[in-house]
């Protein structure tokens, strides 16, 4: 059954919703899970229907040794100083220009500073390279080049540029993760070793199409949460039986978009394809509205 609106859960009493699962068979390795799906739901592109698109935003860099980043801000209307964003892009990096734009319109929705860092310093996984053809390959450049360690020091070095921006000095953020990113938002909004060496708060977090995800990753998880994977992603039901017993297990939503492959809003995505348009715009329509509701205006 498709879920045709944004699911606030009212009571950590319920149980998984069966719409949370996806038609095909559920792996049981995550990381066969993720290879899988990674590799299985059509071939990424660079601009993907947005060849006409001029970014709003700008490459910066965030620290003398930091990474660059694709810093983004509304054009219009007021400029929040008491939270902001940082988007985690997924295995083909900052130069995917639905991956841009995605992050153009969710700075306009929800009149936030977006920062997009280049964790894999202009070295993704190439578009030419894909799907890999080894998978255990592919998944030691993940944990290496997208490892927590180097994924929190750029976290580290976004905040720190926002500061420089004009954040509030005791502002919160709220995280955004495409696919691979979407384990690194769940990660940064655990209380755990994770979250405590950043040195600041996520109040709230967004994975959209995310891999690689699986129980174990929610136990661990300290704030609400937005789910929304794709048709052929796995089933998020037992992460969210986890999340329902939660003292904030109420506040966290979900929302499977089974019409959609795995990566429709970044560089699987196609915006000249009327559908994978609306569920790209709806997807961002509850990306805002989740912020707007957790972080302080």
């Amino acid at each position: 059954m498709l879920i045709s609106r944004l699911t606030l859960l009212l009571s950590n009493k319920h149980s998984a919703i069966p719409s949370l699962a996806p038609k095909t068979k559920v792996m049981s390795s995550m990381k066969e899970s993720g290879i899988k799906v990674c590799c299985s739901s059509g071939k990424p592109s660079a601009t993907g229907g947005c060849g006409d698109y001029s970014p709003t935003g700008k490459l910066v860099q965030l620290a003398a040794s930091g990474p660059a980043a694709y810093y983004t801000r509304p054009k219009e209307g007021p400029l929040c100083s008491n939270s902001a964003l940082i988007v985690i892009y997924d295995i083909f990096g900052i130069d995917i220009l639905q991956t841009r734009r995605f992050a153009d319109l969710l700075a306009e929705r929800t009149h936030r500073r977006v920062v997009m860092p280049d964790v894999f310093r202009g070295r993704p996984w190439l578009l030419k390279n894909f799907p890999p053809k080894d998978g255990g390959e592919f998944i030691k450049w993940v944990e290496t080049a997208g490892s927590w360690d180097v994924v929190s020091a750029d976290l580290k070095s976004a905040h720190e540029f926002l500061l420089a921006d004009g954040l509030n000095s005791s502002a919160p953020l709220g995280i955004l993760g495409f696919c691979w990113g979407g384990k690194q938002a769940i990660q940064a909004c655990s209380g755990d070793s994770y979250a405590r060496k950043l040195g600041f708060k996520f109040l709230a977090g967004v994975s959209l199409h995310g891999a690689f995800l699986g129980p174990e990753d929610a136990k661990h998880v300290t704030v609400p949460m937005l789910f929304m994977p794709a048709g052929d992603d796995p089933d998020i039901g037992p992460i969210k039986v986890i999340l329902d017993k939660k003292p904030f297990g109420a506040q966290c939503a979900y929302h499977r978009f089974d019409s959609e492959t795995h990566g429709f809003a970044a560089a699987r995505g196609d915006w000249n394809v009327s559908h994978t348009r609306k569920a790209i715009m709806k997807a961002l329509d509850l990306t805002a509205e989740f912020f707007n509701k957790h972080l302080p205006n």
